[in-house]
């Protein structure tokens, strides 16, 4: 990506100051945000890892798409008894790394759109929330970035270090998560594409594709026979259709607010953003526009359709926010320089941007992604007799929760009662919804199970696109079930 004709090429003493604050608050967020219980897919991960006899059944054994193999090489090393700071601690590490990414990639540009991309990536609050979670989306945007930006290096200097950075990224990357695909088919196609406009022999474009790309294909060809022929999904409720999914990730860069009409509006605007985007990167001799094209639409649709998975979440098309936003801070950059209209909608565009996310932010810090242990500490104090029952809508999930936040419970016994087994008349009954759903109680104040009527007596929210939200329904006096 060559560098934006501009009359303000320096990277003056003003703009490092305001780069090393932006830097420090980001780093704040993310460090903030990580300061509250795990929630059920980190749990989920520690319990697989738990269960392999060595660090190379990371990549052998699991079988599972909740396994992310870095992370699991990180929960495997630290073992079940780490705080949830420093299983998360990688992800932090990564997330702030993006953000200075994010500014060099923009200063290929000048240094207002260095300045743009760290605004946007530091304080998008999707980028934060997966940059404070025990998973390997924060470190698939860091070695996302890492590839674009010692590739653009590469194919514009030929230098071998810079090919060797992309391919240590790109493996790097593969092992973050296999959603990084995307940005492996668009780094090939960018590279044929950029070495074709300038007229390069096949055999060039060929040793070119095999220098930087040997290694990682070779890497995901193992991967595949190894682990991902055999994976299987982790599942959950089915969340939109593909499009609708992909539709809210796009309006979910720029902050997605309720009601749904303002959402609909943000999904607009980052169409018409990516367009604008699209548009500028076409004037820019090397080509970025195919690579940017292919990461944020075509690719992630295409690997989406491909894996056919029952359940699509927005986090799936977190690569594709990253470099929305990248886009979104080079569309702000050439706004801010069009004289003092364009200063004012940049100006107006970044608040709405900051005010959005800042909420959600806000809610995160308030809400973590459940409140789980408090839960459990309030069924103990609650319960009527030495011994907690339990029944829930969820058979795998509430006990897993419940198994790990055991400490909760002040040293009572636990006893998890199926709904299809007896013995009938637990005392607590235990409902979730996942953060997409209507937080409305899913049995309003009153539910009936196993011949028991609950009344809702706690419940639990958490912040969006990540967590559960717990509900309690305790067992009303004289509504017990015969025994069984």
């Amino acid at each position: 990506m060559n560098p934006e004709p501009s009359n303000k090429t320096h990277f003056c003493a003003r703009n490092y100051i305001l780069a090393a604050a932006i830097l420090a608050i980001a780093t704040a967020y993310r460090l903030w945000a990580a300061q509250n219980d795990l929630w059920l897919d980190e749990i989920w991960s520690l319990k697989l890892i738990r269960n392999i006899a060595s660090s190379w059944q990371v990549f052998t054994s699991i079988h599972l798409d909740n396994n992310h193999y870095l992370n699991g090489l990180w929960l495997y090393f630290l073992g079940p008894n780490a705080t949830p700071f420093w299983y998360r601690f990688p992800s932090m590490l990564a997330g702030t790394a993006s953000v200075v990414l994010a500014g060099l990639i923009g200063r290929r540009r000048n240094p207002i759109a260095s300045i743009f991309a760290m605004l946007l990536t530091g304080f998008s609050y999707v980028l934060i929330l997966y940059s404070s979670e025990a998973r390997g989306y924060s470190s698939a945007v860091l070695f996302s970035f890492l590839a674009f930006y010692s590739l653009d290096l590469y194919l514009e200097r030929r230098r071998w270090p810079m090919a060797a950075l992309y391919s240590l990224s790109v493996l790097l990357g593969l092992a973050s998560h296999l959603i990084f695909v995307t940005v492996l088919l668009a780094s090939i196609v960018w590279t044929v594409c950029r070495l074709k406009s300038i007229h390069a022999p096949r055999k060039q474009i060929l040793r070119t594709l095999i220098l930087c790309n040997a290694v990682p294909l070779l890497f995901l060809a193992w991967l595949y026979f190894a682990d991902i022929r055999q994976m299987a999904e982790g599942g959950g409720i089915p969340q939109y259709s593909l499009l609708g999914t992909y539709a809210a990730a796009l309006a979910w860069a720029f902050g997605a607010p309720s009601p749904t009409a303002l959402q609909i509006l943000f999904g607009l605007v980052s169409v018409g953003i990516l367009a604008a985007g699209l548009r500028l990167l076409g004037r820019d001799k090397a080509g970025s526009v195919v690579f940017f094209t292919s990461v944020i639409v075509v690719f992630p649709i295409l690997l989406a359709v491909v894996r056919n998975a029952e359940t699509i979440y927005i986090r799936y098309f977190i690569i594709s926010i990253a470099f929305l936003l990248l886009l979104a801070s080079f569309v702000l950059a050439s706004l801010y320089e069009r004289g003092r209209m364009g200063k004012l909608a940049c100006g107006l565009l970044l608040a709405v941007f900051l005010a959005a996310n800042g909420r959600h932010v806000a809610q995160l810090f308030k809400d973590g992604r459940g409140h789980y242990r408090d839960a459990i500490h309030y069924i103990a104090a609650h319960t009527r007799g030495p011994v907690i029952t339990i029944d829930s809508d969820n058979d795998f999930q509430v006990p897993l929760l419940l198994d790990y936040y055991a400490d909760a419970t002040g040293g009572k016994k636990v006893e998890y009662r199926l709904k299809k087994s007896g013995p009938w008349g637990a005392e607590w009954l235990v409902c979730q919804k996942e953060s997409f759903e209507d937080p409305t109680p899913p049995h309003g104040q009153f539910a009936q199970s196993a011949g028991c009527e609950y009344e809702l007596v706690q419940s639990y929210p958490t912040a969006p696109l990540s967590g559960l939200r717990w509900y309690l329904y305790q067992r009303r006096t004289g509504s017990e079930a015969p025994a069984k």
